[in-house]
């Protein structure tokens, strides 16, 4: 075959195997667009019966937590009326049932009427519900007056309340065991009529769709059995390469020039598509890291990179900690993969691609002189490129593949550890500034500045919640004469241990900054002024448990307790009235809690001497915990 045949522009001819292929292409498209639209209603049909399912259950669960609730609130009634002549037990029964049980009825009804339903039966029975529950509510004050009383009469009164509030309840309860009973039925029910209808329809037009893809075949198996097809396709195909587009990949079949002819085609375009699209996404990769704004972020990025990169690869980030003594994965491991437990503990030095800041290889020809300790024997080649930046490694990454990679596969990915590099080492340079501009180098708590801007923070969330925010101002009692007597040494020890006192008495949602000298500030979302208080006595046994060695005498605090909206209604007024509590609290003779009041005047709380409790030693940074 003559060069000039390849060129030779393909003029279209309107053949008679060429209107079959029209048709038989316009059939197919035809029998694809069926079929879809068919798989699309019954994808929405199925999607409406889950949709009815998933209500249905929502509403039966909320009716099983709206009967839990009643039966607390009926076994605590029972109990608050069979006390009798001792009203200390009553007043705390109805403590708990105004602060928990009552509200947690009330919770699931409202979850109740929260759900979207136009069932008018479900609407009265709710309706229902309410009205039970507030004629109870009343009969629960009845029963609190009376309880206590030791005359027939009143004890009659008491019971006869507690009797009407019993059948309430029970009322309740039954009326909630039938909205869930009934929405339980209707969820199975709804998803079982889904469930057939998706079955039956699935069926259907697979049957259908099968047997016109069979006659497809066949049709288009009679036309393409001669060699004109596959010329015009070479053809084509040589013209579109020419042209510096890049066409589909060829098909060949056989065992002659022609087929030798489309694998090398095939081979050469899908070559030079490859290297495009490699500086393609590499030129990608480069852009987006530029703009990533953590260093996780940055991680992340890379990870996916590199298995996008290099198909059926899987790549882990491992990076030093910010003592430079411990290795660990920067990004995500799957579930059981064996690199997780050798990392447990793993020091630098346990990658060589790190120790000897080049690349290292496993798994690839012969075994290496000195195995490395993490990738050694994973189940896979594996290839480590250590990321280096000024001589100085700051951590590497691992790709695994299930077969050895090609050379060009690694030299991607040794470009793009190089890339990355620069990046990832200036965003952990400025997370580690950030820290430092944050956080209180001493104690490991937020500095005064962050303090400010979590405290204003705070407040302002709270005042859009319509929520409690409590504030604990503290102060170490005469710390001045620690560092006098002891050294500012043994000073600083004491304020280490105290910010490790702190972190152990909070939850996850508190917050705990230093405030300046030995000053802190506690803040406590969703946290009332009682329940502050608590927190604040906690706070004080623990800091007047620290034994920090050398310092031979009792560490004590004065805590000044204040909350929003209790005492103040924005953040000026809560701090000044947390340290109005607290100066009160040394006026009164230090180490106590005190609570401010809505009349700027502060009541020192007594509490048990701190001398009682078993204290644990604590020293600069560990725990704290009162036995």
């Amino acid at each position: 075959m003559r060069h000039g045949r390849f060129t030779r522009p393909f003029r279209m001819r309107w053949s008679v195997g060429r209107q079959f292929l029209l048709i038989l292409g316009v059939v197919g498209v035809a029998l694809i667009g069926v079929v879809g639209v068919g798989l699309i209603g019954l994808e929405r049909s199925f999607s409406h019966g889950r949709e009815l399912f998933s209500q249905s259950l929502a509403q039966s669960q909320a009716a099983s937590d709206l009967r839990g609730a009643v039966d607390d609130v009926a076994r605590f009634t029972r109990e608050q009326a069979a006390f009798g002549q001792l009203p200390d037990e009553i007043l705390d029964l109805n403590s708990d049932l105004e602060t928990t049980l009552i509200p947690r009825v009330r919770n699931a009804v409202k979850a109740l009427a929260a759900l979207d339903t136009e069932e008018q039966q479900f609407t009265d029975r709710l309706t229902h519900l309410e009205l039970d529950f507030e004629e109870y509510t009343d009969l629960r004050e009845t029963i609190v007056e009376t309880a206590g009383g030791t005359s027939e009469g009143g004890r009659s009164a008491t019971d006869s309340a507690a009797l009407q509030a019993a059948t309430l309840l029970s009322g309740m309860a039954v009326v909630a065991d039938e909205m869930r009973a009934e929405e339980n039925g209707e969820a199975e029910e709804a998803e079982a009529l889904a469930t057939e209808d998706r079955g039956s329809t699935v069926v259907t037009l697979i049957v259908g769709g099968a047997a016109s893809l069979v006659v497809v075949l066949v049709v288009v198996l009679a036309l393409i059995r001669n060699l004109v097809p596959r010329i015009r396709d070479y053809s084509l195909f040589a013209t579109e390469v020419a042209a510096g587009r890049t066409p589909d990949k060829l098909a060949p079949s056989g065992r002659d020039e022609l087929a030798d002819l489309g694998r090398a085609l095939n081979d050469m375009v899908e070559a030079h598509t490859a290297r495009a699209v490699s500086e393609e996404m590499q030129s990608e990769f480069v852009d987006t890291l530029q703009v990533t704004a953590t260093e996780d972020e940055a991680h992340d990025l890379l990870q996916r990179h590199i298995q996008r990169l290099v198909p059926g690869s899987a790549a882990v980030v491992l990076k030093r900690n910010n003592s430079a003594n411990r290795l660990h994965a920067a990004t995500a491991l799957e579930p059981g993969d064996a690199l997780a437990e050798r990392l447990g503990g793993a020091e630098p030095r346990s990658c060589l691609s790190l120790r000897f800041a080049r690349t290292h290889t496993e798994g690839l020809g012969r075994p290496p002189l000195l195995n490395c300790a993490l990738c050694f024997d994973i189940g896979s080649p594996a290839m480590c490129e250590p990321l280096l930046v000024g001589g100085e490694v700051i951590g590497s990454v691992l790709v695994t593949h299930e077969k050895p990679l090609p050379s060009e596969a690694g030299t991607r990915i040794k470009t793009t550890v190089i890339q990355a590099a620069p990046v990832l080492a200036n965003l952990r340079n400025l997370a580690l500034a950030e820290f430092r501009a944050n956080n209180d180098s001493l104690t490991g708590l937020p500095n005064k500045r962050a303090t400010d801007d979590t405290f204003k923070r705070m407040v302002a969330q709270a005042n859009r919640s319509i929520a409690p925010l409590a504030a604990i101002m503290m102060d170490l009692d005469h710390f001045k004469q620690i560092n006098d007597q002891f050294g500012h040494g043994k000073g600083d020890e004491v304020l280490a241990a105290v910010g490790t006192a702190l972190l152990s008495c909070m939850r996850a949602s508190d917050f705990a900054g230093r405030f300046g000298g030995e000053g802190f500030l506690v803040l406590l979302p969703d946290t009332g002024q009682d329940s502050a208080l608590i927190v604040a006595e906690k706070i004080r046994r623990t800091v007047g448990g620290i034994v920090v060695p050398g310092v031979e005498r009792e560490i004590t605090a004065s805590l000044g307790v204040a909350g929003l909206p209790e005492h103040a209604g924005n953040a000026d007024g809560l701090m000044r009235e947390a340290d109005r509590a607290l100066y009160a609290a040394k006026i009164g003779g230090r180490n106590q809690s005190v609570v401010a009041t809505a009349t700027h005047h502060s009541t020192p709380v007594q509490c048990p001497d701190i001398r009682s409790a078993t204290r644990v030693p604590i020293l600069a940074g560990s725990a704290v915990a009162d036995v």
